[in-house]
């Protein structure tokens, strides 16, 4: 769970999507930022499908609502849902009606904050709900809004902007992707440390490597000697000492840590709550987290401990209104899309959904 980097997902339509994640093994906790690209709607949630390469949305129960007619989908937030026709994406609402037509070379979420980030050319900028440029296409990358900031790349560093598109603070060498509890991560050299959302350091750089805040909690690597995680609170305080050679965010009270090359949970005291077992553990959602076992597969675990769902995914992320997003397929260590010799590493997959009861809503299929 350590440095950003970036990883692929090669979904069904055979486009590679990247997105953040710390290490191989730690990938999803991207969905660190993890449900922040499910935002909470005021209406039932809808989740986005594929098959025979062509994608649509269904609802909680597995029902097709928006048919499966366009070749890319993402998710919906504040009820428009990004769309690709061809090769443009645009934007739809529940009902599958077009809402602002496609145009885009790129979109990877909906809005936030009354924007979304679009991909125009080359550059990203920001465009509101009628479809015009609010903030014009000028960064290399640019994530949603959260807390009236967004994160954007100028080159290959990392900025902050405000609503208007004004950088708010310096550039940094790498960041998370959204503030959390009024709170950046951010990395300047070989050392991170946290600001607020005016661009000031709340807590001085000083870690070897800084996740974001989850529940009043931050893990942290405090150096660059083995088991060196541990837990600081808004003031940059260790809460929990740093004993563990690797931590994530703290979900419904319990955060995965890593003990000698297993990983369990720990409580907010820093006491043992599920025993290392595992190969990799996420973050607990809805009272169940994703865990993958020593047979490298994913299934999910009850606060206890208990296996409630069986190991039999090749990967998965949590749960999220009610249902979890499961795959099936493979890794690979070069990404066939990318540019160069070597990419990143991606996982070309087949996707469906499971419920709480490990029900398939909808069968992994392309």
């Amino acid at each position: 769970m350590s440095r950003m980097q970036p990883i692929y997902l090669a979904a069904e339509s055979h486009v590679t999507m990247k997105i953040p994640f710390s290490t191989l093994a730690a990938f999803v906790q991207l969905f660190f930022f993890a449900f922040s690209l499910y935002p909470q709607e005021s209406m039932a949630p809808l989740f986005v499908v594929y098959r025979a390469d062509k994608c649509g949305f269904i609802d909680s129960a597995g029902k097709v609502v928006v048919p499966l007619s366009f070749s890319g989908c993402e998710d919906f937030s504040e009820e428009y849902g990004p769309v690709r026709v061809g090769t443009e994406w645009g934007f739809i609402d529940r009902d599958g009606n077009t809402q602002i037509a496609p145009q885009f070379d790129e979109v990877r979420w909906s809005f936030s904050e009354g924007l979304a980030a679009v991909r125009s050319g080359k550059k990203w900028g920001y465009i509101d709900k009628t479809g015009k440029f609010a903030i014009a296409p000028r960064f290399d990358y640019a994530q949603g809004f959260t807390d009236g900031r967004a994160i954007v790349l100028v080159g290959e560093k990392h900025g902050v902007i405000d609503k208007t598109g004004a950088l708010v603070g310096g550039l940094y060498d790498s960041s998370a992707w959204e503030f959390s509890e009024g709170l950046l991560a951010i990395q300047l050299g070989d050392l991170w440390g946290f600001v607020d959302t005016s661009g000031k350091y709340v807590i001085p750089l000083q870690f070897r490597n800084a996740l974001n805040f989850s529940e009043g909690l931050a893990a942290v690597e405090a150096s660059s000697e083995k088991n060196t995680w541990g837990f600081v609170d808004h003031q940059g305080r260790f809460v929990i000492a740093a004993r563990f050679g690797d931590a994530g965010f703290f979900g419904e009270g319990l955060a995965p840590v890593e003990i000698h090359f297993r990983y369990g949970y720990i409580d907010k005291g820093g006491n043992i709550a599920i025993k290392p077992q595992f190969d990799y553990a996420y973050q607990f959602t809805e009272g169940l987290a994703c865990v993958k076992n020593v047979e490298q597969k994913y299934g999910f675990i009850d606060k206890t401990g208990k296996t409630v769902i069986e190991p039999k995914y090749d990967l998965s992320f949590g749960f999220h209104n009610g249902l979890a997003p499961v795959g099936t397929g493979s890794w690979h260590s070069e990404d066939p899309h990318a540019e160069g010799l070597h990419g990143p590493p991606v996982f070309d997959g087949k996707w469906g959904y499971i419920d709480r009861e490990g029900r398939e809503i909808w069968q992994p299929s392309n």
